[in-house]
């Protein structure tokens, strides 16, 4: 009797899959001091492409100039920015440079201030709720663990000492810029704005009450019954503190920033200059230490990279002071090029910093 057992059919091998084409190999030539160079770099980390650095400019140019692959591209800031875009579009990095800028005629100038800054004040928020939640997934990794690695609590006392510095500045703009603006024009029975004024001062006892806590455990013994319940109670606070700010902060945004473009509308009408660079230059002094070359790495390190983009657009339409903002700039990409962070990805990003 012969074997029956079926042969088995040859295995069918599939082609292989087509492998993704490496982008081009990127570098970019350009002065440290140059606005443009400095925009460039941050375009091509925030988009997460490998790239080198060359501090040099075009010999023949003096300005700076791409190299991707065997193309190279020289041009204008624009230029080369919707170079990087056209290669790599995400997060869209191409924006009026700053002298553009300040040449522009805006065209209706209320609404469009109205909206640089709801939307500037809409960024402030994002990163300060990413800060507040790292911190309370922080404590709570702490107070579930009851033991902390060399210096944990001191760092924490570090990263929240900074992010308070960010939080009293924004609470400062809105109460010396656009509350005022608002209750004249847009909220005359000044409800609104009562109500943000009243959540203010209404935080402010758990935002010290916090870093008393965090002092706290700093000096006190790993381990303990006592080390145990105070990082419970920071814990606590902290969710409360996530809680309260993400309320007032949808408050404002639905409530209070869709009646600037009326406020600023109500301005003009009475004379008042309402340009956007005469409100965002009042908005970057208010918060000068938050756009400080030691706060800004902090600050922005809560942005998504589209959420980054904007706001470095933002900050070279209406910082007039160059080498102030190219400092701020190169203090962001010493940061994004020491940490080694994948950007996007907030979670513990808050502690390398």
């Amino acid at each position: 009797m012969g074997n029956c057992a079926a042969k088995p059919k040859p295995r069918s091998r599939l082609p292989p899959l087509p492998s993704k084409p490496s982008p081009p190999a990127v570098r970019l030539y350009g002065s440290e001091s140059c606005l443009c160079t400095s925009l460039l770099r941050l375009a091509l980390l925030y988009k997460s492409v490998p790239f080198q650095f060359f501090p040099r400019d075009s010999p023949l140019l003096g300005r700076p100039f791409l190299q991707c692959g065997a193309d190279t591209v020289v041009g204008a800031d624009d230029t080369l920015l919707r170079e990087v875009d056209s290669m790599f579009p995400c997060p869209p990095a191409a924006s009026p440079s700053l002298e553009e800028a300040r040449r522009r005629k805006w065209q209706a100038a209320a609404a469009t201030t109205a909206e640089e800054v709801a939307l500037a004040t809409a960024l402030q928020h994002r990163s300060v709720e990413r800060h507040v939640e790292e911190l309370a997934r922080w404590a709570a990794e702490m107070a579930a663990g009851g033991t902390e690695m060399k210096g944990e609590a001191a760092r924490m006392g570090k990263s929240y000492g900074q992010l308070m510095e960010v939080v009293l500045e924004h609470a400062q703009m809105e109460e010396r810029l656009l509350f005022p603006t608002l209750e004249a024009a847009a909220d005359p029975d000044r409800a609104l704005c009562k109500v943000a004024n009243e959540e203010h001062g209404r935080d402010l006892p758990i935002i010290n009450g916090i870093m008393e806590d965090i002092k706290s455990t700093v000096v006190m013994e790993a381990g303990t019954s006592f080390y145990q319940e105070a990082l419970r109670i920071l814990s606590s606070r902290f969710k409360t503190l996530e809680e309260h700010f993400k309320k007032h902060f949808q408050g404002e945004e639905k409530n209070l920033l869709p009646l600037l473009e009326m406020a600023i509308t109500i301005q003009r009408e009475e004379g008042e200059d309402d340009s956007p660079t005469v409100w965002m230059n009042q908005v970057m002094q208010l918060m000068e230490a938050t756009h400080s070359p030691r706060l800004f790495p902090f600050f922005m390190a809560g942005l998504l990279p589209e959420e980054a983009v904007q706001y470095i657009g933002i900050i070279c339409r209406y910082t007039m002071d160059q080498h102030r903002l190219i400092s701020m700039l190169q203090s962001l990409i010493i940061y994004l090029e020491t940490k080694h962070t994948p950007l996007g990805n907030y979670n513990g990003l808050l502690r390398r910093l």
